[in-house]
């Protein structure tokens, strides 16, 4: 959920800024209000870690109030307005988190995303089998 990658930079385990050099940034959201969402983005913005990352994956968010069909700003402009002037590329609508079926985000492995051709591909293995 992105409200614990927000809150957690706060505390004494927040990752170190280079960590996310270069990292793709995967996160979804269940429950609370579209407000929330561009706040804890606005948080992960100002902290720098959004300067840092080389692509963004949104899980389909369930459950947030002011994300619903018809809604404004709907959650692809809530992202695109925090992501502001940065060009990189964005999948929506990925079923990873609390959606299903649910596909599984190895962290610290890397990926290749091209988000006009909507993929997202390991580029090396998430697990590695003993011999």
């Amino acid at each position: 959920m992105i409200n614990r990658i927000a809150l957690v930079q706060a505390t004494g385990f927040a990752l170190p800024l280079e960590a996310f050099d270069g990292a793709v940034l995967f996160w979804e959201e269940l429950g609370g209000l579209s407000s929330y969402v561009w706040s804890y983005l606005q948080v992960m913005r100002h902290a720098g870690i959004l300067d840092r990352i080389a692509g963004m994956v949104v899980g389909v968010p369930q459950g947030v109030a002011g994300l619903g069909p018809g809604a404004s700003p709907t959650l692809r402009e809530i992202v695109l307005d925090v992501l502001g002037e940065r060009d990189i590329p964005v999948l929506g609508n990925v079923e990873v988190g609390h959606a299903g079926p649910n596909l599984p985000m190895p962290v610290g492995v890397r990926v290749g995303l091209d988000a006009g051709q909507r993929t997202l591909s390991l580029l090396e293995p998430a697990v590695v089998h003993p011999r």
